[in-house]
């Protein structure tokens, strides 16, 4: 319904506008509407207006128009004549004197309406006679509309109205279309789409028709260019605008793309040949079938808009039906009826296309708007549901990697309870058995010393004391100096080695006094060296053992514990003997394999074997680990 009443309004605007164009309300001027027309000494009367193409015998040559001023018509103090259209070149003469000349230099003269006031002193009181010469030229229009005579100041109002429909009229047409057109054309190269790019190539080319601008001068050969693509403009006006509206209610028409370039090629020769050949006959053959494009054109828009009541279908063919309206009164008027002195009123239906374009281009600015604007709510909503599914991804995988790492820890903590705790409670357990079988005497015998077992297990139960303290130190997570480590770890074994009779000597540069380890990596260091000592007060026979913390420069940390086992068992016995060797190294036990798997979790070097002062167990720190 809103389309209906839109379509509705857009007519009575036109016939508003078109009735400016109307005839003007009666008053005291006379129009003048016959003369008798002189040409080569021949004397008849002729209806005005007169157009050379129909009525005079020849488009070129002279003529004079003779009309005889009625006396009511001259009473008036100011006096005028107005005549909107005659020429090509002419001279007006009031009772014998001229007024007014102009020649074919001044070409556009012609088309724009003419007052001029009549001076009191040429004027008779009675038979007073206006006599208007006329020389037509070959391919150009020429003739004479009716006169008017009256008082000055009654016909210049007409003069003024009919001067604004023609030129102001005329200058805003031109504006609109060529404002239009170059905002249809920047959009086309911005959006890529043919429908624009011919709206626009169709505007710029109405406006310059419009606005009358030619190719060079009067003649010559720009001249002829000029004219003969004048003449075909119309016709491309309307194929252009056909294209425009078949793209513009989305469908695909090769085959009528290909009949209407073809119709534009023919009106372009047509128009050539009436230049040429000087025949008016086929300029109403191009005007006729430019009309029966846009009957087609109608008909097309008319299916659409029944079928699919789609807003551009609707509004374009209203305008179609007004522009075969328009198109079939200037026709008629102009090449039937040869009415020089009419106006046209097809060069403002371009401002309902104008009119249908902006709304067009605001309807799809809309939808276009609404339909991003859904869009980014369904983004927006989109987005929310992936962050809604990613952090409950996020929390599961957090959840998982939480008590993976509660299982890790708890793995790490059972496997510290188990190769450190674990095996020397059952060693103490041992013990414990072994001095309960020995407080036992044999049958009949004496009682036996069990001090060397409590001995044994008392050392065990310490190295209980310092596996747990280690175990509990590992569950700590703030760095803490490697040295304060060692101190304490020497604090815990030097009664064990005491007891063994080892004197433990500590060596610390201060370069390697301020080196910081992680918990888990000073763990590692301390079993190490616990698992060192160990084998020292088990297996070396030592009296002396070092302990040295120094830095290595660039290579990192060097930690040792050495001893002098060997070369106490080398002075003692032969010079023949083997080297000393203990056994765990001999066999391979398990207390080396467990120092080299730290070592590599620590991606450090272990070494160990004889030194200069004995036996050495050497822990290189790279750097990395050391900082």
């Amino acid at each position: 319904m809103g389309l209906r009443r839109l379509a509705t309004v857009a007519l009575l605007a036109l016939a508003a506008g078109l009735g400016a164009c109307s005839p003007f309300a009666p008053g005291a001027a006379v129009e003048l509407r016959s003369a008798r027309l002189v040409d080569a000494g021949v004397e008849r009367e002729v209806a005005l207006p007169d157009a050379w193409e129909s009525g005079a015998p020849s488009r070129r040559g002279s003529v004079r128009y003779r009309l005889d001023l009625p006396d009511a018509t001259l009473r008036s103090p100011q006096s005028a004549i107005f005549v909107p259209r005659v020429g090509n070149a002419y001279r007006i003469q009031i009772n014998g004197q001229t007024l007014l000349a102009v020649g074919p230099s001044a070409p556009r003269d012609g088309e724009l309406p003419l007052l001029l006031p009549l001076p009191q002193a040429l004027l008779q009181p009675a038979g007073n006679r206006l006599e208007i010469e006329v020389s037509g030229e070959s391919r150009r229009e020429a003739g004479l509309s009716p006169v008017w005579i009256g008082p000055l100041s009654e016909l210049s109002v007409r003069h003024a109205a009919l001067s604004r429909n023609q030129v102001f009229g005329a200058w805003v047409v031109s504006s609109a279309a060529s404002v239009m057109g170059a905002l249809a054309l920047l959009l086309a190269w911005r959006t890529r789409r043919s429908l624009y790019a011919f709206f626009g190539v169709a505007s710029l080319l109405w406006a310059w028709r419009v606005s009358g601008m030619q190719l060079g001068g009067a003649d010559g050969t720009w001249a002829a260019i000029g004219t003969v693509l004048f003449h075909a403009s119309y016709a491309w006006f309307a194929l252009l605008m056909t294209l425009y509206s078949l793209a513009a209610i989305g469908g695909d028409w090769p085959r009528a793309r290909r009949l209407l370039l073809a119709w534009g090629g023919v009106a372009l020769l047509l128009s050539a040949g009436a230049w040429m050949l000087d025949a008016p006959l086929l300029r109403t053959v191009v005007l006729a079938g430019t009309l029966l494009n846009v009957l087609w054109l109608l008909i097309v828009l008319a299916r659409a808009a029944w079928r699919d009541h789609t807003p551009a279908a609707v509004m374009l063919g209203a305008v179609a039906a007004i522009a075969v309206a328009v198109g079939a009164r200037d026709f008629w008027v102009f090449r039937v009826l040869s009415d020089y002195g009419a106006l046209t009123w097809s060069r403002y239906t371009i401002l309902l296309l104008l009119a249908v374009l902006a709304w067009l281009l605001v309807d799809e600015f809309t939808r276009s708007t609404t339909a991003l604007r859904a869009l980014n709510t369904d983004l927006q909503e989109r987005v929310a549901q992936k962050e809604r599914e990613l952090q409950g991804v996020f929390d599961g995988k957090r959840e998982h990697e939480r008590e993976q790492a509660v299982l890790a820890e708890r793995d790490r903590i059972l496997r510290e309870m188990h190769d450190g705790l674990g095996g020397r409670l059952v060693a103490a357990m041992a013990l414990t058995s072994q001095v309960e079988r020995q407080s036992l005497p044999p049958p009949g015998g004496a009682p036996r010393s069990v001090d060397e077992p409590l001995r044994d297990l008392k050392l065990t139960l310490d190295d209980c004391l310092v596996e747990l303290r280690l175990a509990l130190d590992s569950l700590e997570t703030d760095q803490r100096p490697l040295i304060e480590a060692l101190a304490e770890l020497r604090f815990r074994v030097e009664p064990s080695l005491r007891a063994a009779g080892v004197r433990l000597v500590w060596q610390v540069d201060d370069a390697a006094s301020e080196v910081e380890l992680p918990a888990a990596e000073t763990l590692h260091v301390l079993r190490i060296v616990r698992e060192a000592l160990t084998n020292v007060i088990k297996h070396a026979q030592a009296t002396v053992v070092w302990l040295k913390l120094e830095s290595a420069g660039e290579q990192g940390l060097l930690l040792s514990v050495v001893d002098n086992g060997l070369q106490q068992r080398t002075s003692d016995e032969q010079e023949t003997m083997p080297l000393f060797v203990p056994p765990t190294l001999v066999h391979g036990g398990r207390g080396l394999a467990n120092m080299q798997r730290r070592a590599a979790a620590l991606s450090a070097r272990l070494e160990s074997g004889p030194h200069a002062e004995g036996w050495a167990v050497t822990l290189q720190l790279a750097a990395r680990s050391a900082a």
